[in-house]
Order: structure tokens, then sequence, then C-alpha cells
């Protein structure tokens, strides 16, 4: 046989190891004892019940046997016996009889009993009615709870009053059925502990919520009649947003809000609002574009001055983050022509007989006439970066030339069938002014 390899053991190890061991002997002889122990103490037991069985004098034999001895009780007397055969007979008479009357005056108990236990599981899920959430967010274990249907996923993201951003999950529709479809469509979140049903989205599908001290109620438009005796105390509006507001401090009669601070305005329109966020990135990047390419010193001063306050996400911290890298911007100012594009010498002038041209073609200019009367141009825009609440996405442009109108027609999606609305929309307006077209010219780009 080959000899065994010598095989090492780290001191570490081998304290382990016996650590290991001492404790599984210990636990062992633990076990063993407990085991004679109760051994001992069930042959005390056994000893000590036999010697009280056998003493006929303890206290609680002498108890037990004499109502183990105890006489049975007597029986009832036959005139006894016939009185509760009576009372019987005529409690079942009255039974009969209330039951053929169809008296039901009294009161009747169940043939069986009826245990009905509190389970805390079965209490109804609340949600919170708040006029500040532009649109429904759902917990999402209020969800599962009342087992919702899952539409979709979702993608939306809001904002919230600590400042943080939460992301949708599952986009669900609430169990109202005397509302519309867009009325209970809803957004689901994890980090939400509670559920807000929003007074807006409710308020577009044409109804009006009543709040007292005492509670809430929503009922259809066209169901309530509201008079008031006096001017009401309190005005607001409701703004872009879906959000209502109040202004704060009234001058002459009209409530007008007072004017804040330039910090206080940056940050007076997110105080405890949810509302939808686009990406940060590609909302600079539009915006860079329509405030028309401007070079980031000239566009971070302005901010700076406050001439951006109320556009959408445009602050000095976002636009120096995420400021596009475009070619428009360099390509704008350009302000030196570049060089050897055309002589700067004069050329001397040629003149040239009539008589010369006969019979040939020189610098000839060929003309042509187009008629633009009773002609319409239209065109539609590219998607907007916010959705309207009313669900458009894009604007339909009609120009006129005969009566140099411009004409415009919001309109939800790209499709066939709401072009066709939209351009109808346009013509009968055109109609209405006396304007009949016969030519309709069309963008460059159709859709295929």
């Amino acid at each position: 046989m080959p000899p065994k390899a010598n095989v090492y053991t780290s001191n570490f190890k081998t304290k382990a190891m016996r650590r290991v061991a001492a404790r599984r002997a210990k636990a062992k002889a633990k076990q063993q004892e407990d085991l004679v122990l109760d051994k001992a103490i069930t042959w005390a037991e056994d000893g000590h019940t036999a010697l009280a069985k056998l003493n006929t004098a303890l206290r609680q034999r002498v108890y037990i046997d004499k109502e183990h001895t105890k006489p049975e009780a007597a029986k009832p007397s036959i005139l006894q016996s016939s009185k509760n055969w009576g009372y019987a007979l005529q409690s079942t008479v009255k039974g009969w009889a209330r039951k053929v009357s169809q008296d039901n005056t009294h009161v009747t108990f169940a043939k069986q009993a009826l245990i009905q236990a509190f389970n805390k599981n079965d209490a109804p899920v609340m949600a919170s009615l708040d006029s500040g959430a532009d649109n429904h967010y759902i917990s999402e274990k209020d969800r599962k709870k009342l087992n919702l249907p899952i539409l979709k996923k979702s993608s939306r993201r809001v904002g919230v009053a600590n400042g943080g951003i939460s992301k949708g999950v599952n986009v669900t529709q609430l169990p109202f059925k005397q509302l519309s479809a867009t009325a209970v469509k809803a957004d689901t979140f994890n980090d939400f502990p509670d559920s807000l049903i929003s007074v807006g989205q409710l308020a577009d599908d044409d109804t009006v919520s009543i709040f007292s001290k005492d509670g809430v109620s929503v009922h259809k438009e066209e169901d309530v009649l509201i008079t008031v005796n006096n001017e009401p105390i309190l005005i607001g509006v409701r703004d872009e947003q879906g959000r209502y507001r109040i202004p704060l401090q009234q001058h002459k009669g009209q409530w007008k809000p007072r004017l804040a601070s330039k910090k206080a305005r940056q940050t007076l329109r997110q105080a405890n609002s949810v509302y939808d966020l686009p990406s940060t990135e590609q909302a600079i990047k539009w915006m860079h574009a329509v405030c028309g390419y401007p070079v980031k010193t000239t566009w971070l001063k302005a901010i700076k001055a406050g001439n951006y306050i109320g556009w959408p996400l445009i602050t000095f911290k976002n636009v120096s983050k995420y400021y596009p890298e475009t070619i428009e911007t360099p390509k704008g100012h350009l302000n030196q022509a570049r060089k050897n594009v055309r002589s700067t010498k004069p050329k001397p002038f040629i003149t040239t007989s009539s008589t010369q041209l006969q019979g040939k073609k020189v610098q000839d200019i060929h003309t042509q006439v187009y008629e633009v009367r009773d002609t319409v141009f239209t065109d539609q825009t590219g998607q907007f970066p916010t959705q309207a609440r009313s669900g458009n996405k894009y604007i339909m442009v009609m120009v006129d030339i005969d009566s140099s109108g411009i004409l415009v027609e919001p309109i939800k999606s790209r499709k066939d069938a709401e072009l066709h609305r939209a351009y109808t929309s346009l013509m009968t307006r055109l109609n209405r002014a006396g304007i009949f077209p016969k030519k309709h010219v069309l963008a460059r780009f159709l859709k295929q």
C-alpha cells in the first residue's frame, strides 16, 4: 500500500472542531440527565397516587364516594306530568296558528345557532378623494386586495410632496360602473401607502363633487342644481395640470395672488403636487429647440434673471446638466462669410445689340405663372411632449391664400379617421366665412 500523505490542519480549524465536539457532548449529557429526572418524577407520582387510593379517610375521597352513591332525582307525579303535557300542547297549537295567520310580530329563533366572527381583512378599502392629484393613483396592495384587473404596464412617473419620484407599476380600472372608461382608469404604485381618487379626473367626466363636514358625494352634472343666497366666500380656478387653486389675498373685492419672491416662484407650483414628469433630458432638448437653439451661457443668464419662470422643467440646474450639443446652435451663429465664395472685383458692363441676338439663346429667362387662388395648404405638427387633458397630442394647421387666414385644429392622433375629422372641421369654418377652396396642397411627408 502506498504511504498516507500528511494532511496539514490549521490551528484555527482544530480549535473550532474541538469547540463543536465539546458543545455536542454537553448537549448529550444534558439530554441524558433530563431523561433520568423524568423517570424519577413519574415513579414518585405513581407511588403517591397508589397510596391516595388506599386511604379512605381523605376528604376528597369521601366527597367523591358520596356523589357516586347519591340516589336519583324523584320523577314528577301524574298530576304534574299532565300539566306539563298540556303546556306543551298549548305552545304547539299557538305556533301552528301563528304560521297559518302569517303573524310575524313575535320573535322567532333560528333552528341552528349562527356565529359571525369579525375579520379585519373584510374591512372596506378606503381611498382619499384628492383635488391635488391630476389622475387616480392606487396603491398596489389595494389593487391586489380588490382583485382589480391589470390592463397594461404603467409608464407613468409622478412627483410627490417630499420631492421624490414614484414609478407606476400597472394600469388598472376602478369598479365604478356609472363612470366612463376614461374616468375609471388608474395607475398603481408600490410606494403609495394610501390610494388617491382625483377630483379633476371625475370632473372631466361631467360629474360634481359635493364636500361637507360629514362626508362627500359625487353626482352627475345634469342631476345637480345648486342655488346660493349670497356671494361665495372663496373662488378658485383650475390650472393646466388639472389642480384647483385659490388665491390667498384679496384686493378691492377681487381675489388676487400675492406676488412671490423669485425663489418662491420657482417652488410654488411644486408644493403638494402630483403630476406627470417626462424625461428631463428630452424635455430640455425640446425646449432648447423651441427657444431657437440659444448658446448655453446666454440661456443660463436669461434663466438666472427670471425670464423663464413658468416654463416647465427649465431651471438653472436642469439646463446646466442636460444642455444639448446641437448642430443648429453653431450654424445659427456663423456671422462671417466664407472665403472665395464670390469675387469682390467689379466686372465691366457688357453692352449687346439686339440685332445680334437673333437665332441665339443666351441668358434666357423662362417664367411660369402658378395660380394660387382658391388654394389651401395643410400640415401636421409633431407630437407635443405633454398630452392635454382632452387627449390631444398634435395640431393640424391650415393656411388659406386668399384670406391669409391660418386655422388650427387639435387632434389626438395621426390616424386617417382623426385627420379626416380635423380637415372637415377646418373646411367647415372656411365655408362659414364664404371661402370655398378648389385646390388642397398637402405636406411633403405623407403617412405610410
